[in-house]
């Protein structure tokens, strides 16, 4: 490998993915690992083990990334369904039942991507924008009672 990064050094690539990190790595027992065990040093690695170290390395914190933007997803969803009045405190019943309904979600919060939250929040604002529930459900009342059809009684009375 004789590429140099920007600042000369030929593995910077692996000192910035763990400069910053509160986990400690030991950079000795991690070469070791990917050189099975044939070498501590960077500088003994071959090309190929040194990306895949790398690469590993990257994809481990890349991968915690998402799982705190997935959490702090679920967090936007449960906020915005509080403020529609169901109680999300150890109420999972309430809450899955919510969201299993076709016109909110359809899905449990655990089987949504992260995607889907992202819309969900959008959808739950909306409803949160127009009322509530609440206002949803008189509406929902309003457009059925406007398509019933109308009884009319021929029937006629006589007055004796």
């Amino acid at each position: 490998m004789t590429t140099r990064g920007k600042n000369g050094s030929r593995y910077a690539r692996f000192w910035c993915l763990l400069k910053g990190r509160e986990l400690h790595i030991d950079k000795e027992e991690l070469v070791l690992q990917y050189t099975d065990g044939r070498t501590s040093h960077l500088s003994q690695m071959t090309d190929s083990e040194y990306l895949e170290m790398c690469d590993a390395i990257e994809g481990r914190f890349n991968k915690s990334a998402y799982e705190q933007k997935v959490k702090k997803a679920r967090s936007a969803v449960l906020l915005r369904v509080g403020r529609l009045g169901i109680n999300t405190i150890d109420n999972w019943d309430e809450v899955n039942a919510f969201l299993l309904s076709p016109k909110i979600a359809g899905k449990l919060l655990y089987d949504m991507s992260l995607d889907e939250m992202k819309a969900l929040v959008k959808k739950l604002e909306a409803i949160i924008n127009k009322g509530g529930i609440k206002s949803l459900k008189e509406e929902e009342n309003k457009q059925y009672l406007a398509t019933m059809p109308v009884v009319i009684n021929t029937q006629q009375k006589y007055l004796s």
